[in-house]
C-alpha cells in the first residue's frame, strides 16, 4: 500500500465521529414490560435505532418497523457460514442519488442493518446511520444468549463464542472503516449490478425504480456477461473481493495492488472487458503457490488451478497471504470450488 493511501486511511479513522466508548448497560433505555422504552435520543439499545420501529415498540416481538425494507443482493459475501438478515429505511420524499451507477450516494437519515446469526439465534446486528451533517454512524449490537437484549458494543469482541466458526470477531466502529472505506458513499451491496440479479430478493434495482426511489433509473439493468458459470464466479469475486478492497477507490485497501475485482457498469459488455478479466487472467502476480518456481506465476493461469495464485490465496487461512485478509476465519469451500470451476473452464492460451 503506498503512504499517501496509507495516510489517507489513518486521516478518516481518525476523523471517524462516534468512536468513543460507550457504557450500554441500561444507559438511554430501560425494559418494561418485555419491550424497550428508548431515553433521551440515545442508541445504546437496538430498539431504539428504529428497526422495530419509532421507541422501539416492536421488540417485544421483534417486529421490523412497516417503513424498514428488508433486501438480498444477488451475490453474497462469505461470513464464516453466518445467516445474515439485512434491512434499509430511506426516509420518506427521499431518493438515492445513482447518477453514478457505480457509486450510489444515499440522503441523510438513511440506515441500514444487517444481522448476523447461528441456527437462527442473533449474535450480532450492525448499523450505518447517515446523520444529517452527512456522515456515517458506524456501529453494533451485540445480542445477550437469550435473545431479550440487543446493546452496543462500540470496541468489538474478538473470539465470540457459539458463532459455529473459531474466532469469530464483531468489529469495532473504527474496525468498519478498513472495508467500507473503499466506497464514495461507504455503503457496501446495496448497489445496482448485485440487486439486478435474478436471485436478488426484497427490495430489489426494479422495485427501487418502480417505487421512484433512485434519482437516474438505469435504461437497461446491468447484466454480468459471459456463462451462467462465468456470471457466479465473477459475481462472487466481486462481492467477496471488489466491492470494498479490489477497486479503484482511493481508499481500497488493495487498490495499489492492481488487481480490481469489482464489476463496473461500464465494462460488462463481455467477459473480457471486466477489469476482473484485464487484471487476473494470465497477469503475473506478487506472490507464488507453494512449491511453484520461476518468475511467470499467475493470478489466473486458465485451465490450471496449480498455477493460479488466486485460488491458493482464497484457501489460505491464519496466514499472511489469505485473502479475504479481513472478517473471515474459515475458508468458503463453496466459494473456492466455484471459483476452481470456472479457472478450469478457461481454454489453456495457444502456443506459440
Amino acid at each position: 500500500m503506498s503512504l499517501g493511501r496509507v495516510v489517507s486511511l489513518l486521516v478518516l479513522v481518525a476523523g471517524a465521529s462516534g468512536c468513543e466508548r460507550r457504557s450500554s448497560e441500561g444507559t438511554g433505555w430501560k425494559a418494561v414490560d418485555g419491550g424497550i422504552v428508548c431515553e433521551g435520543g440515545g442508541l445504546q439499545h437496538l430498539a431504539c435505532t428504529g428497526l422495530y420501529g419509532e421507541g422501539g415498540k416492536g421488540w417485544g416481538t421483534k417486529t421490523v418497523a412497516r417503513e424498514v425494507r428488508a433486501y438480498e443482493p444477488g451475490f453474497q459475501l462469505w461470513s464464516d457460514g453466518l445467516e445474515k438478515a439485512r434491512y434499509v429505511f430511506l426516509p420518506p420524499g427521499t431518493r438515492v442519488e445513482t447518477s453514478k451507477p457505480d457509486e450510489w450516494r444515499f440522503p441523510p437519515g438513511t440506515k441500514f442493518w444487517k444481522e448476523f446469526r447461528w441456527k437462527g439465534r442473533p449474535i450480532e446486528t450492525r448499523l450505518l446511520w447517515k446523520r444529517p451533517n452527512g456522515t456515517w454512524l458506524r456501529t453494533t449490537y451485540r445480542w445477550s444468549d437469550d435473545g431479550k437484549r440487543a446493546t452496543e458494543l462500540t470496541d468489538g469482541e474478538k473470539r465470540v463464542p457459539d458463532t459455529g466458526t473459531p474466532g469469530h470477531e464483531i468489529p469495532s466502529q473504527t474496525d468498519c472503516v478498513a472495508c467500507h472505506g473503499g466506497r464514495e458513499d461507504e455503503v457496501l451491496g446495496f448497489e445496482a449490478v448485485s440487486l439486478a440479479r435474478e436471485s436478488a430478493k426484497g427490495l430489489t434495482l426494479a422495485k427501487l425504480v418502480e417505487e421512484g426511489l433512485v434519482s437516474h433509473p438505469p435504461e437497461k439493468a446491468p447484466s454480468v456477461p459471459g456463462s451462467p458459470l462465468d456470471q457466479v464466479a465473477l459475481g462472487y469475486l466481486h462481492m467477496n473481493c471488489g466491492v470494498s478492497c479490489h477497486n479503484t477507490n482511493p481508499l481500497a485497501l488493495g487498490g495499489s495492488s492492481g488487481l480490481m475485482l469489482r464489476l463496473e457498469t461500464a465494462e460488462l459488455g463481455g467477459v473480457e472487458q471486466t477489469d476482473a478479466w484485464k487484471t487476473s487472467v494470465g497477469v503475473r502476480s506478487f506472490f507464488r503457490t507453494t512449491g511453484l518456481f520461476g518468475d511467470s506465476v499467475p493470478r489466473v493461469a486458465p485451465g490450471d488451478v496449480k498455477r493460479s495464485t488466486m485460488l491458493h490465496r482464497m484457501n489460505a487461512r491464519g496466514l499472511p497471504v489469505q485473502m479475504p485478509p479481513l472478517g473471515t476465519h474459515v475458508v468458503d469451500k463453496d466459494g473456492v470450488a466455484l471459483v476452481q470451476r470456472w479457472i478450469e473452464s478457461l481454454p489453456a492460451p495457444k502456443e506459440k
